[in-house]
């Protein structure tokens, strides 16, 4: 009966047979509302007033699009930020992407059952420390009177400022983020190899295929959802530029030409420097880069590869 209707008819249906299910969904679709969109709402009208604490939000002057006007050709440093921020997302497609993969199938093709749980073990850990944890670990090691710089200075005679060096500090960085993200961020393709036929490696076996090729023809391949998946959301973030929290950690004067992002920029002068227009108005347009980009990867892994989110 029910596939019989239409339109209004097949609404009002449910909604006098399943009331019970659509009064339980009401709580979520408030909380949706009041937590996620009341405040992207806010933010969209933030970003076209020049705010201030007196007059709240909507008793704010209206002023347009000043605040981008500002953003693009007048903020100090913006195109070096901007900069940073491709820089770090490249570093992070590069670091963050690319080796979980690698661990992944080299634990994955491991014959020793006992060794792989170890390793898995052993390589999941950091992924439960704090930045904080991580940094006090990066500092104790790297400081002027940490581990490393003792061991300089006792063999060389010399020390080197790593964490005052924006060069190093971006090498510190991505050393410590794979280091904390490897393990973890191999779970999921681990999992999704688990799924490939085991007689597709012996066909290929059968075939003449070593290793390498192997992997590039069955391993590979049996996993490209998950890949896709990933990669989508990697190009959705370009404009995040790294991990904030870990770049704030590290972030120091000496270093902040080196490691200043978008989202650095959000929290030490959006927020703390209270330039909450500007930081909105920057704000929205990282977010709709994002959003294009999702949509526009999307789109184009299913024209593609036949492989989407949705």
């Amino acid at each position: 009966m029910y596939k019989k209707l239409k339109g209004i008819e097949r609404i009002k249906f449910s909604l006098k047979n399943y009331w019970f299910i659509y009064l339980l969904i009401i709580p979520g679709l408030l909380s949706l509302l009041v937590y996620s969109y009341g405040p992207m709402f806010l933010q969209f009208v933030l970003a076209f007033t020049d705010y201030n604490f007196a007059d709240g939000i909507f008793g704010s002057k209206f002023v347009g699009f000043q605040n981008f006007v500002y953003l693009f050709s007048e903020m100090p440093d913006f195109w070096r930020i901007f900069g940073n921020t491709m820089l770090f997302s490249l570093l992070d497609f590069i670091f963050g992407f690319i080796p979980p993969i690698i661990l992944a199938i080299i634990l994955f093709h491991l014959n020793n059952d006992r060794f792989r749980r170890f390793s898995q073990g052993v390589l999941y850990i950091p992924h439960f420390f704090s930045w904080v944890i991580v940094y006090s670990i990066a500092y104790g090691m790297l400081s002027n009177t940490g581990m490393l710089n003792s061991v300089l200075n006792k063999l060389f005679g010399f020390s080197y400022d790593f964490l005052t060096s924006p060069k190093a500090v971006r090498v510190i960085l991505y050393v410590f983020s794979v280091w904390k993200g490897i393990g973890w961020g191999s779970l999921m393709y681990l999992a999704a190899m688990q799924n490939i036929d085991p007689g597709l490696y012996e066909a290929a076996r059968i075939d003449g295929c070593g290793p390498w090729r192997r992997i590039t023809t069955v391993t590979l391949p049996g996993i490209r959802g998950v890949l896709i998946y990933q990669l989508i959301f990697v190009i959705g973030g370009i404009f995040v530029g790294g991990n904030t929290e870990e770049i704030l950690l590290f972030y120091s004067p000496a270093v902040r030409q080196g490691v200043e992002t978008v989202n650095t920029w959000l929290y030490n002068y959006g927020l703390m420097a209270f330039e909450y227009s500007p930081g909105a108005a920057l704000s929205l347009v990282q977010s709709l880069m994002g959003m294009i980009l999702v949509l526009g990867a999307n789109k184009f892994m299913s024209k593609k590869f036949g492989v989407s989110i949705w």
